[in-house]
Parts: C-alpha cells; structure tokens; sequence
C-alpha cells in the first residue's frame, strides 16, 4: 500500500470516523508495511502537519499501531498465508449487502477465477496526453522524465506529474490540455502552484501562464484541487455553460461526470462559491437542472479516489460499475433488467479485475468478462 493510503486510513483512525472494513484494511496494511520507509514517512508527514495534535507524536505512534493491530479481525489471521489474508481483508471492505444467488457465466456453470482470468484487465495507472498550444500531443506516462519548452515556459515532466516553471516574461499566452484517458490518471502543478489531480477519462484546460485578473481553467470528468491564495488573482473553474466555480485558496473535488447524474462539487478546505452560493467544508453542491446543497457529506468517500480507493459507500450496481469502466477501461453491457444490489465500504484500486471480480462473488451478480474488455451483466 502507497504512503498517501496509509496516511488517509490513519488521518481516518485519528479523527475517529474509520470504519470497521477500514480498519481492517489498515491492519492489513500494518502487518506488511511497519517499519517500512512508506509507513514512517506517512507517520512523520501527519506530524509536521499537526505538531499541536498530541495523538501524531512519535512516543504515542507504537502504541496507536499496536491498538489498530489489536483491535483488527485480521490480526487474528496473522498465521494464515498472505493470500488468504489479501481475499479476506478485500472481502471485508466490500461489505457487500446481498443474500440467495451466486455468480455463473453464461452457460450456467459457477464461476471461477479461471474462466475469466484469461481476459484479465490490469488497473489503471499514471498515463495522459498534453496537448500543447500548436495542437501537438505528448504522450505520458509513469517512466517518462523529460522537459518540454513553450516560449519562457519549461514544462517538466516525472513520472506521474508534469510542473509549469515560468522562467522569463511571457508576451503571448497559449493554452494547454492535459487529458487523462480511460484507464488513466495524472497530477500537475500549474503555473501559480496550484496542484490539481485528475482522475480517470478527465481533462484541464488552463493557460501556459496566468494573466490579467482571474485565473480560469476548464475541467471535464473529475478532478481534486488545492489552490493557491491570491486575493487579487480569484482562481475560477468552469465546468459547464452554465457553471462555474469560484475561489481564492481551498481545497475542493468536482465530479463532472457526462455519464453521472448531477455535477457535484465537494469543499475540504476554505470557501468556494458555485453558482452564487457559498460552500463552507464539508459542503456538497449539486448541480442538475438546478442547485441543491448536501450540509453534510461524506469527505471521505469523496475523496478515496485521490488515495487509490474504490468508493462503493451506498452505490447500486450501476454506480459501482461506471467506477471500474473508467478505471479499468471496460465496456460494461446489463442484459436483462439490472440486479437491485446496494453495496458498502471502500477498496483499493491497485487490483487486477480478475482479483476484484473473484471478491465480488458474494455480491451475487450473474456476468461474464470476455475478450475485448467486456464485462456482461444479467439477471439469469
């Protein structure tokens, strides 16, 4: 597990709002991971950003491990292999609730790992296209390690994240798009430091270089950002015609989705203004035909996505699968009318399909993952 989903799973068993598969997941994670450099830089992060918090000290961390450990069903596998404790643990964050059927393929048979591990899809990654001012594209992905030049701009690419460096008067300003594919993810930290996190089958729009009194990008899909404070510079998203929001220096998510039910953007941090009404933390906007305002979101369902997590809290089959359709780069087709499934809990998203699938069999669903990265759903 990365240091940043240990790090969002300990924050969670801090603040006292971890759930009971979380927590599971967390000890799991523990037994692997304690001692190792991703656990403690996890551990000394949460302290520098909380030195008044006694809980983050580091004579109090030996003690909250043990509790996590203690406290765990999983610790009460201990003994068993490995394999068995990844199944369980993954079967526990399901939560899925669903009673009486089983999986079977199409002929009838139950299913197993083996018949559909020969069309096995692995998960998403870093990977995106730039799109440049002239229309050029660059390919990007996870190995990549280059500079490229736009005028004054150096745009540097590691990894997974690309960084804008304004290095001398910029007279014409163009504008770039990083969009993110199926499949895909990506950071990058724009011209004004602001980072912005896409998800994937997402795209941003933004100048090479913020000019004039504003600061405007454009978002398709979703995106997290952390934006950096200029009072005299507010920073503006447009994600549709008819909305857009506004801010001076937050943290906030917006899911703007074609293929989802409304726009929804969600405040972390500071206040951010959607169509004339103000968000305060922990405040959802929802966007249809009109507006309506969640007072009290789930923050962290939200946001387990920029931590490698699947969100599966409350979501029916269809809200389930357009999650992994994006992340998996499948094609989900229902024949027959689609099962009344109601699922629960959070996963991670660093899993073949197959291993997802074989975790789903409690959820009871008939389907069948063929070639070319179909998943059929039915009800027979």
């Amino acid at each position: 597990m990365k240091r940043e989903q240990i790090q969002y799973l300990l924050q969670q068993h801090l603040d006292g709002t971890i759930t009971e598969s979380e927590s599971a997941l967390l000890a799991d994670a523990l037994l692997e991971q304690e001692g190792t450099e991703a656990l403690e830089l996890a551990l000394q992060e949460m302290a520098m950003g909380s030195e008044k918090d006694p809980s983050y000290k580091k004579e109090h961390w030996e003690d909250m491990i043990s509790g996590i450990l203690s406290t765990s069903a999983s610790t009460k596998k201990r003994l068993l292999p490995i394999r068995f404790l990844q199944f369980a643990a993954a079967a526990m964050v399901l939560g899925i609730i669903a009673t009486g059927l089983y999986f079977w393929n199409r002929t009838g048979e139950k299913s197993t790992v083996d018949t559909y591990a020969k069309n096995d899809v692995a998960p998403g990654g870093n990977k995106a296209v730039l799109i440049l001012g002239d229309g050029s594209r660059v390919a990007l992905d996870s190995s990549g390690n280059q500079v490229l030049r736009q005028g004054t701009i150096a745009i540097h690419q590691q990894g997974g994240q690309l960084q804008y460096d304004q290095q001398g008067t910029e007279t014409s300003v163009s504008y770039n798009t990083l969009s993110t594919p199926r499949g895909g993810q990506f950071q990058i930290i724009l011209p004004d430091g602001t980072k912005v996190w896409l998800n994937a089958a997402s795209s941003l729009r933004y100048p090479t270089a913020f000019t004039g009194g504003e600061r405007k990008v454009e978002i398709t899909g979703e995106a997290y950002f952390e934006v950096v404070k200029n009072a005299a510079m507010p920073f503006r998203v447009k994600i549709s015609k008819e909305a857009t929001v506004e801010v001076l220096g937050t943290h906030f998510n917006i899911n703007a989705y074609a293929d989802e039910a409304a726009v929804r953007t969600t405040l972390l941090e500071g206040k951010i203004k959607v169509m004339d009404v103000v968000l305060n933390p922990g405040e959802q906007a929802q966007i249809t035909t009109g507006i309506q305002i969640n007072r009290h979101v789930d923050t962290s369902a939200v946001m387990a996505w920029r931590y490698g997590l699947f969100n599966f809290e409350g979501q029916n089959l269809k809200e389930v699968m357009r999650q992994l359709s994006r992340w998996y780069d499948i094609e989900v087709i229902y024949e027959g009318t689609v099962p009344d499934i109601v699922f629960g809990g959070k996963m991670l998203r660093n899993i073949n399909l197959s291993q997802l699938l074989k975790v789903l069999e409690d959820a009871e669903v008939h389907f069948t993952l063929e070639e070319g990265r179909k998943l059929i759903i039915s009800n027979q």
